[in-house]
Parts: structure tokens; sequence; C-alpha cells
């Protein structure tokens, strides 16, 4: 068959329809204007985007029918998609191919349509942006009310363009979390094993923290990669992830020792994400290294602030201590990213055991659910 650009096989076209995966999706808001705009510039009861699948015409969006879809064998625009531009039958019971049709000669007792052509950019027809009336109209459209569905027909395949193009790229994105998270445990299972046999008690310590510091980037992309490519992340769940592997990685080393995550649902932006996982990581370890019994990871959220405590049973620190002047290679990384970060990092002096505080100034278009 062939309508606009070139030759097409029905097998050729719902492929197409298909590789946009809008079919039986929720309703688009931007479609449903798009039929308001029609009903309004045509003046007509009835507007739909109408997609042609096999055996049924499905509505992207709809106006008047209050039906999502319907059988193909009564279905206008099934021919409509034969035809290249605009498709007007100014009277449906005058025309040999519509007047047995049972919305013609039953309810809703149709009697006009007018519908221009969902085109790829391929050539492959797709379905309508088309308008429907109870009334005949021998005048048929306007030339402003054809050159309207012509548009609105552009606007609707260049939305499915956008959606296709944000899914792939999306889809692209995933693939990239999956394969740097595979190159991650690679990595850490490396040094895991040089850790193993290592001689030095210190050098293998060392080489068990620098693999659970790319644990930590790795939780982030198998979160990523198990949510999908999103602009922002749960807090909670990355830290859970990121807690649980932390005592995985280190229970041989730390044994009886339990870590514990209290923590606000917080949506957070992804790509600062990993960031936040390392103050966790080093925190966690030096309580670990130098505290005692269960630490606690408690992440809460007041007001424009997020707070961040990191807390064991010990108390091994001096009155004292100022962890930005630390000499430790954790304190020393974990000082550099809250100065990039207006935040703050403090000793709580007001508990027995030790208690580390972050402080972060909450994201712009912070998004906060509480447990």
């Amino acid at each position: 068959m062939s309508v606009g650009l070139r030759p097409w096989s029905e097998a050729e076209r719902l492929a197409a329809l298909h590789g946009y995966d809008i079919l039986d999706q929720p309703l688009d808001a931007q479609f449903d204007d798009f039929v308001q705009i029609a009903a309004q510039v045509c003046e007509a009861p009835i507007a739909v985007v109408n997609l042609i699948d096999q055996g049924r015409q499905w509505f992207a969006a709809e106006r008047g029918l209050g039906v999502r879809e319907t059988p193909l064998d009564v279905s206008i625009c099934a021919h409509a998609i034969l035809q290249p531009g605009v498709f007007v039958i100014p009277d449906l019971t005058q025309d040999g191919r519509f007047n047995c049709n049972p919305l013609v000669t039953g309810d809703p007792r149709l009697r006009f349509y007018g519908g221009a052509l969902l085109e790829t950019p391929e050539g492959l027809p797709l379905g309508t942006m088309c308008v429907l009336d109870y009334e005949a109209r021998p005048q048929g459209l306007t030339e402003r009310q054809a050159f309207t569905l012509r548009a609105l027909a552009r606007q609707v395949m260049t939305q499915l363009e956008l959606r296709r193009a944000v899914a792939e790229k999306a889809l692209m994105i995933q693939e990239a979390h999956h394969r740097v998270k595979n190159s991650l445990q690679m990595v850490q299972s490396l040094l895991n094993l040089q850790a193993r046999s290592a001689a030095d008690p210190e050098a293998a310590q060392q080489l068990r923290e620098s693999a659970g510091r790319i644990n930590t980037f790795g939780a982030l992309h198998e979160h990523l990669y198990r949510f999908g490519a999103a602009a922002r992340i749960d807090l909670a769940d990355y830290l859970g992830g990121l807690v649980d592997g932390q005592d995985e990685a280190l229970a041989s080393t730390f044994e009886g020792r339990e870590i514990v995550l209290v923590a606000d649902r917080i949506t957070w932006p992804s790509s600062d994400a990993p960031s936040l996982g390392v103050i966790v990581f080093e925190l966690v370890t030096n309580a670990l290294k130098y505290g005692a019994g269960r630490v606690t990871v408690t992440l809460r959220s007041q007001g424009e602030v997020v707070v961040l405590s990191v807390e064991d049973e010990g108390r091994d620190l001096p009155a004292d201590f100022d962890p930005f002047r630390s000499k430790g290679l954790g304190m020393r990384v974990i000082t550099s990213l809250l100065r990039g970060r207006q935040g703050h990092l403090a000793l709580d002096q007001d508990r027995p055991n030790t208690r580390f505080i972050v402080r972060l100034p909450m994201p712009a278009d912070r998004a906060i659910r509480r447990p």
C-alpha cells in the first residue's frame, strides 16, 4: 500500500506503531489538549486521536465518545489512513463504504467525518487526528479547520517522536549504568581478593576500605539500573542498599557489629547521590574501625536542611576533636565533599557515645516523603 512517501506493508505499519509504545498507556494530558482544540475549531461534538492497531482502533485521547477503543470493523479511520492529507466524508449515509456501519445506522448515528493523517517520518500511517458530527456537513471543513487538523496531526506525531526519543535515551542510560555497575563489581572483587592475600593487616584493611568505596558507587548504578534513568533517587532506598552492601563486605572484618539505617524518604539529585554515599561510607567505616557496638545511620529532613548522623556505642575521640583538622584520609574526603556543598560536619558533644552529624542544604526542587 502507499499513502505518502513510499509503499508500505501492514506488518511494517504495525511494527512502527508498536515502536512508539503508546498503546494502552495512560492518556496523555497533552493529547487531551489536541482533541479539545480540534473540537472547538471544527465545531464538532467528537474529536479523537485515533491509532489503528491490529483488530481495533485505540484512542490516545478522545472527546465526546466516552470509550477507549472500538473494533476495527466499525472504524472509519481504518479507511482514512489509506488516504493522503485530510480525509473528509460530508455525509456518511451517502457513502457506500460507511452507510451500513453500525455507528452510522445505530447509536451514536454519526453523519460527518473529517480526519488528518498521523504519519511517521518514514511515511507510515498510524491513525488520524479526526472530528465527527451527528449532522451531515455538505460543505465539509473550512480551510481553517482543515489546516488546524493537519497542524494538530503534526503535533501529535512530534509528541510521539519525543516520547520514543526519551524512552530510547533512558534505555541507553540504563544500559550504561548496568555496564558501569558490572565494571565496578569486577574492580571491587579484585581489591577484596588482594586484601585476602595481603600479608600486612593494615594494607589488607586499606584494600577492603577501597573496595567499600567502589561499592558505594556501584550501589548507585545498581539502583539506577533497577529503577530507570531517573534524575532523582530516593535516598532511603539508595542508602539502604549501600549500608547493606557495606555490612556484607566488612562482616568478616568486624564480626558481631551491626549497621542500622533509619531514614526519611527524601528524593535527591542522582548526580549528587554518590557524594552523599561516600560520606556515609567513610563515617560508617570510621565507626566500625574505632568505635564499638551497633552503628546507626540516621537521615532526617529538618526544614531546608538534611541532617545525617552516624553513631556508634563507643567513646574514643577527644572532646576537642575537630574533623576539619583531621589528617585521616576518610575525614579529609568528607570535609572536601562538604565544602563544595555548603555542608557542615560536627561531633555531637552532648551524647555519651560517638556521634557525627552532617548538615546539608536541601536541594531547591526537593521532595520529601515521611515514612
